[in-house]
This record gives structure tokens, sequence and C-alpha cells, in this order.
């Protein structure tokens, strides 16, 4: 199982590399690097946006923590950029990251489940503000615009998954229910997980324990770290609405937000691949076009967020080699 999921995640990214040039052809590269040159110094800007962006996520990923006091906000801000490295430069996407922060996390006096808990519930409320974004943003396209039958069909379908999601999410919370727990151990019934793999539920049931505490039993903490992971999105708004602006685009900062919010669902559905490469492009320019601007701008501006991810990536590497050198800075309780 585990060969064919690599050999699958290696099939979408040659697919996305492949759609990445078709379009690259499709849209002219002249025209796509006179647009990537009228950037320039706003780039620069741009980027220091999406550090922020990372910044704003790191201290929700301290307030998810059931100890804070053990996490500075720095060490939160290295695990949180290091998650991204891995997550951006490899095709595991949130498999690999999520587990790479708690372990992290670990480093840092935290128990193992309290490492997990805090990065799963830091996800999860991302998760959450990135879905109703998308929904509202959908929805109040769709009843603007013109869509084509195709991708009038995909829209509802982003609508109906995400809501789903979100009901879903909220009845396990509501009523406590162990979900990650049910679906690891309905795994290793089927026999998808063996060995090594098959999972301790009383240990993930107690991870999940400290998960609803932070996502039932805390309102106030939840409120906070909501109100902080949507301060995060509308970071990454900004940041669109600048490189809008750089790529002499005319777009209000609401509509960079319906543009933002409309793409939410590839980070999801593609986070296999490394940095979404091709997908990005492709979606970004379907839904710029969609809305009466020029797809080659929709294809420059998903490039230019890869530029700077891969910028953030690196960043991401040298805080992993800090955070894993030497010993522990604290030892866990």
């Amino acid at each position: 199982m585990v060969i064919i999921l690599v050999q699958m995640r290696r099939f979408l990214l040659f697919a996305g590399v492949a759609l990445l040039a078709f379009l690259l052809w499709r849209l002219g590269p002249a025209e796509i690097l006179g647009l990537l040159r009228r950037v320039g110094w706003y780039f620069l800007l741009a980027a220091l946006l999406y550090t922020a962006h990372h910044a704003a996520r790191a201290l929700a990923l301290r307030l998810s923590v059931v100890r804070p006091h053990l996490l500075g906000y720095g060490d939160a801000l290295a695990i949180r950029l290091s998650g991204e490295a891995i997550q951006s430069l490899t095709s595991t996407g949130p498999l690999v990251s999520e587990p790479a922060k708690a372990w992290l996390l670990t480093r840092h006096g935290l128990t193992a489940q309290e490492g997990f808990a805090a990065a799963i519930a830091e996800y999860l409320i991302n998760a959450f503000v990135a879905a109703a974004l998308s929904i509202v943003a959908l929805v109040y396209l769709m009843q603007r615009v013109a869509f084509p039958p195709l991708a009038d069909r995909i829209a509802i379908g982003i609508i109906i998954a995400f809501s789903v999601f979100l009901v879903a999410s909220v009845i396990a919370i509501v009523r406590r229910f162990y979900l990650i727990g049910t679906i690891l151990a309905g795994l290793a019934k089927i026999g998808a997980l063996r060995g090594r793999l098959r999972p301790d539920i009383a240990w993930i049931n107690r991870m999940e324990d400290l998960l609803l505490a932070i996502l039932r039993e805390r309102p106030g903490r939840l409120l906070l770290i909501a109100l902080i992971e949507v301060a995060a999105q509308m970071i990454l708004v900004l940041e669109l609405f600048w490189l809008l602006r750089a790529l002499e685009t005319p777009a209000s900062p609401f509509f960079a937000f319906l543009l933002e919010s409309s793409v939410k669902a590839i980070g999801f559905a593609f986070s296999f691949i490394p940095l979404q490469v091709g997908v990005a492009e492709g979606t970004y320019a379907l839904v710029f076009e969609l809305v009466g601007l020029p797809a080659a701008v929709g294809f420059a501006a998903a490039f230019l967020r890869r530029i700077r991810s891969l910028v953030a990536a690196s960043a991401g590497l040298g805080a992993l080699t800090l955070l894993t050198r030497g010993a522990p800075s604290r030892r866990a309780i």
C-alpha cells in the first residue's frame, strides 16, 4: 500500500509539472515573463506578508498547546516554519508535517500526546476557517458570475464537501466523539495498518482528550485561536491584493478576498503535490478567467506565490536544523 501511495504521489507530481508546462505554452511564455518582470521589488513586501501569515499561525500553534508556558513564541515560529518546509518540499502533505511538528514540540517539554494534540488542533482550526471562507466566497461568486456547467459542478462539490466537513467536525466535537481513533481502528480492522503501523487506540484516545480540551472545553481559547487564524487568512488576502497591484491588475480588497478564498480547496485536495505544482497555476488561471481577469495574471500570481513559498521553506529548513541540533531544550514531563 505504501508503494502504491508513493507511486501515486510521483504520478501526481509529474502530471502537475506537465500541466505547468502546458499552461505556460498555452498562455504564452513572453506574456508570463512580462508579468513577472512587472513585480520587481513588490515581491519583497509579498514575501514579508507571507512571513506575517506564518507568524500569526505560530501564535495560534502556541495557544493550541495545553501548557503554553512551556513553548516560547520563537520556538513556535521555528516549528511552524519547519513544518511548512516539510509539507512544501515533500509529497507527503500534512501526514508527515503535522507529526513532525508534534515531535518538535516534545523537544520543548511537551509529552507526545500534548504535541500531537496541539499540532492537530491548530491544523483543524485553520481548516475550519479556510473551509468557511471558501464556502462564503464560492456562494457569493456563483450568485453573481455565470460559471460554465463543469465549473459550476466543481464549485457545488467544494461547497458540499466543506459543509459536510464542518458539520461532521462540529458534531464530533460537541458529542465528544473519538473520530481519529475510530478511523484508525477501522483501518487496522481491515488490514490497512499492520505491524508497527498498528495504532495504540487507548493512547490515541487520550491524545484526543487533550485535543477536545482545546476544541470543546476551553471556548474562550478556541475563539481566540480562531480569530488569529482568520487574521492569518486575511494577511494572505492582503498579499494577493498587493500582487495584483504589482501585476497592474485593478482589484479591490474584497475582490482579492473572493479570489483568495475561492482557491482554498487546492490546498486540501492537492496537498500531496509539492507546492501544488501546476495545479495552483491551473486553478488560479481558471478562477481569474471566470471572474473576468486575464488567465495569465492568475498563472503569474500562483507562480510568484510558489517562489515565496520556496523562500519560506528554505527558512524552515534552517529552523529545522537549529531545532534538531543537540539535546531537547527541556525534559518532557
